[in-house]
């Protein structure tokens, strides 16, 4: 009963768990979810797990929470910005900006009140880290190491087999679904002649007073050699950095992982750094084993913000809704609507979702839509190139097409002299949006849920197959995509020409002249004219109209408009925003209630 070969899985530092086959030994309490390390993504997880009722437990082999943080980075300066003013009161606007708060109902959870610092101190970190866990009242285990992993086989375990977890005291623990956040911890390790001589940043002296008057080799141009090159610039004879590749900067590749204002850490190689994962964040070895927060930057790396706070915040609340789905049969949130708020929905979402703007190119919105595209289902933050599998991972019916919302970036915004910014890109023409650079929000249409041989043998380059129809929505320097003219008008066309209908608004007049002259209704019309749901006009809206010439005063003297409408039976405003005849005709098509 010899342990078998498996794939390695990061943990702790100078700790490699190893998944093996179990003996049938007796059986320890078992739980539904148990979840390794207490840092960011460990307590991130364990909050969405109290917060659904779940059995779950966290182990961290330090007294308290975000441990990682008491040495990193060594100069305890982080490059996650805490921007605490943005200008709007919108706050999951806000939290664009706001890198290191964790996703919670507190709103005293966030880190703005931890530190007015634009980079804060890792310290901070600490505190907010163990405040977000007693405030909670998180289930975790301090103190504890898990030592050894293995598999016991269970043909009624929910997917096939237990984990069975010992710590350093030898207590056993079984778990159901094994959840490892344990960061990437393990320090790189560099084979040359010399080698020996040389330290690593995590041993290297934080005391310039020990560098004063030597010439210094750093080997790396990453946040780390910088970082500890600023530290001691001051006091040595002179520095040199070496490295394989350019310096990369992050203003210029738009990966917050590059260089950053000379701080913290970056790069090792991709394949000794992170495990080989699923698009769905578990491991392609053992299921029902999951790998959360930075060690899951795998599925996206230097592409997006998946291996930080205000990346993976999102995508361990994915994984837990991928998890609810799965073992508890609660379908993928969702909020249903009415078709006629289709465009106000996507252009409330590109202006003000963060789990979008961060995760892009990873995470997307999707829009299922109902039989005959009377109504629609919205769902956030979905993990893209698990698309083919929607159906069965949410609980929810793909059937009658659906628009699927990306932010992206184009292909020339990131690498050796290219430039986000170059000066033939598309700056605000909606007929060329298609060449935009900056990140801007794409939305793609199908008619059928595209299958897993579609997704695998997409196009080069293209996040996915090849849709039915696309639509750019044309970039914007300051990210605000409200233009009604540049951005929201060409978008409401795009969504008419793909459902075949009329998504615009009318006023009730509008609505009576279609129902008198045309087979076919707007679904606004349908919806709220018929139904007496529509928009409600004003005594001041009316004469704004009679004034703009845009309507003739036909209400009798003395008499108020809403009178009328009552006396006819009518809830909706009797006038249309627009006079009958050309002119009319020509606004209406162009400006009317876009």
């Amino acid at each position: 009963m010899g342990l078998s070969a498996a794939a390695p899985l990061w943990g702790p530092p100078g700790l490699l768990l190893a998944i093996a086959l179990h003996p049938a030994l007796s059986v320890p309490p078992r739980r539904d979810y148990c979840v390794l390390g207490a840092g960011p993504a460990g307590l991130q997880m364990a909050y969405f797990l109290q917060r659904a009722g779940r059995d779950y437990a966290v182990f961290e082999r330090a007294p308290r929470p975000g441990s990682f943080f008491t040495r990193y980075p060594r100069h305890r300066k982080l490059i996650s910005i805490n921007k605490r003013y943005t200008g709007k009161a919108n706050a999951e606007f806000n939290l664009r900006h706001d890198w290191n708060s964790l996703l919670s109902h507190d709103p005293r959870l966030l880190f703005r009140h931890y530190s007015r610092a634009y980079f804060p101190d890792a310290r901070d970190m600490v505190r907010y880290l163990g405040d977000f866990a007693d405030t909670l009242g998180l289930r975790v285990q301090y103190n504890t190491t898990i030592a050894h992993v293995t598999l016991d086989k269970d043909r009624q375990a929910w997917n096939g087999h237990y984990f069975i977890l010992t710590d350093q005291k030898g207590q056993v623990h079984q778990c159901s679904v094994l959840l490892v956040a344990t960061g990437l911890s393990v320090p790189n390790q560099v084979d040359f002649p010399g080698s020996e001589y040389a330290e690593g940043y995590e041993s290297v002296s934080v005391d310039p007073e020990d560098f004063v008057g030597q010439n210094v080799l750093i080997l790396g141009r990453g946040n780390s050699a910088f970082e500890t090159a600023e530290n001691i610039l001051g006091v040595t004879n002179f520095i040199h950095m070496l490295s394989r590749s350019r310096v990369r900067l992050s203003w210029a590749t738009h990966y917050v992982g590059d260089l950053r204002s000379l701080r913290l850490n970056s790069g090792n190689a991709f394949g000794k750094k992170y495990p080989l994962i699923r698009a769905s964040y578990e491991s392609k070895g053992s299921r029902g084993l999951f790998i959360l927060g930075t060690a899951s930057h795998s599925v996206d790396y230097r592409k997006s913000a998946g291996g930080f706070i205000h990346g993976f915040r999102y995508t361990v609340r994915a994984v837990h809704r991928l998890l609810e789905h799965r073992h508890h049969s609660v379908t993928w949130p969702a909020t249903e609507l009415p078709i006629t708020q289709l465009t106000s929905s996507i252009v409330r979402r590109v202006n003000e979702a963060s789990g979008l703007y961060q995760m892009f190119g990873v995470l997307a919105d999707v829009i299922l839509l109902k039989e005959n595209s009377t109504a629609f289902e919205y769902l956030e933050e979905f993990p893209i190139q698990m698309l083919a599998q929607l159906e069965t991972l949410t609980g929810r019916k793909a059937k009658h097409g659906l628009f699927v919302i990306n932010m992206e970036y184009g292909r020339n915004f990131s690498g050796p002299d290219k430039d986000v910014f170059f000066d033939d890109r598309s700056v605000g023409h909606t007929e060329d949006a298609w060449q935009s650079n900056f990140l801007h929000p794409v939305i793609y249409y199908y008619r059928y849920l595209p299958t897993e041989q579609e997704v695998r043998f997409r196009p080069a380059h293209w996040p996915l197959p090849r849709p039915t129809a696309i639509h750019h929505i044309v970039e914007d320097f300051l990210t605000d995509w409200t233009a009604p003219i540049g951005h929201i008008l060409p978008l409401r066309r795009f969504l008419e020409n793909c459902l075949d209908t009329d998504l615009r608004s009318f006023y009730a007049e509008s609505c009576f002249l279609f129902a008198l002259t045309r087979q076919k209704l707007p679904p606004f019309c349908q919806q709220g004219y018929l139904r007496m749901q529509g928009l409600v006009s004003t005594e001041s809206l009316r004469q704004h109209r009679v004034e703009s010439r845009l309507l003739r005063d036909y209400a009798p003297t003395g008499r108020r408009l809403e009178d009328s409408s009552q006396q006819l039976g009518d809830q909706e405003p009797l006038g249309s925003p627009l006079a009958p005849g050309p002119l009319a005709q020509s606004l209406d098509s162009n400006k009317e209630e876009l």
